[in-house]
């Protein structure tokens, strides 16, 4: 039995939202997929993604980072153009998409790392890989409430039109002045080119590749079990947060996409059990 606590008083009128009822673009077009299916749609990036994370760094040093990180991010943004096609056609149709998605960039974290040992000095490399990661989850946290808005007045397949046209965008600029190591630059100084192969070399590291992966050395290491186990907790965490987010705070926490209060009265002080 529930009843209202001493001291406590309802919520007044100016605490409780109002809401219009007219339908905006974001609410159109909804699919009649069961919390399984939009779960197997949420998770199915990560199937393909955890394919190609292994030969995504080999496959940028036997080919350069240029071409691998770069295609990479051009099949994600066109992923995304056809994304609202493939939903429409039929969810199996999207999760094949996204599978294939997250296949081609699965490769983007190795290969990046690729491209860091090319052009970072090792001193620098701590503070530069920091700030490439920072960058990495600030876009992410830009990306989600301005793809709610974006849903909001345009409606949510524009979500995946604009993402995929500036990731599209952003391959231009990529492809035009990228180059996967300093000496293949046409544009670079030789002191600059000088101090980071001097940098490099110092350093006991090569720009030599080696002539075989040395699979038995990589599979007996313990160091590399122990960060494998400790990325692969961190990856969960993230990509489940990533995934279920918008859905948890929708469903559970009651918050419209552009609203900042919930679409609900969530004064449970207000109550309290007898």
């Amino acid at each position: 039995m529930f009843g209202v606590c001493e001291g406590m008083t309802p919520a007044s009128e100016d605490e409780v939202t109002s809401f219009d009822n007219t339908p905006t673009p974001d609410q159109e077009t909804k699919f009649d997929w069961s919390e399984t299916i939009q779960g197997l749609v949420l998770g199915s990036f990560n199937y393909g993604y955890i394919m190609t994370q292994v030969v995504g760094g080999r496959l940028a040093e036997r080919y350069g980072s240029k071409w691998v990180f770069g295609i990479s991010i051009l099949s994600g943004g066109v992923a995304n153009l056809l994304a609202p096609t493939a939903a429409r056609l039929h969810y199996g149709v999207l999760i094949a998409l996204k599978v294939v998605q997250g296949f081609f960039q699965g490769v983007t974290g190795p290969s990046m790392h690729a491209c860091l040992a090319h052009w970072i000095p090792p001193l620098e490399r701590p503070r530069f890989v920091a700030s490439v990661y920072f960058g990495t989850e600030l876009g992410t946290a830009l990306t989600l409430p301005l793809c709610g808005i974006i849903i909001h007045t345009m409606g949510w397949a524009a979500a995946f039109y604009v993402t995929g046209s500036f990731s599209i965008m952003w391959c231009l600029l990529w492809f035009s002045a990228m180059h996967s190591k300093p000496a293949q630059h046409p544009r670079i100084s030789r002191e600059e080119l000088q101090y980071i192969e001097n940098a490099i070399r110092n350093s006991g590291t090569s720009n030599k590749r080696p002539p075989r992966v040395p699979w038995k050395d990589i599979a007996t290491s313990l160091p590399f079990w122990a960060i494998l186990f400790c990325d692969l907790g961190n990856s969960w965490g993230t990509s489940l947060f990533k995934a279920q987010l918008p859905t948890f705070m929708k469903n559970i926490l009651g918050f419209s996409i552009t609203m900042v209060k919930p679409e609900f009265n969530f004064n449970y002080s207000n109550y309290c059990t007898i």
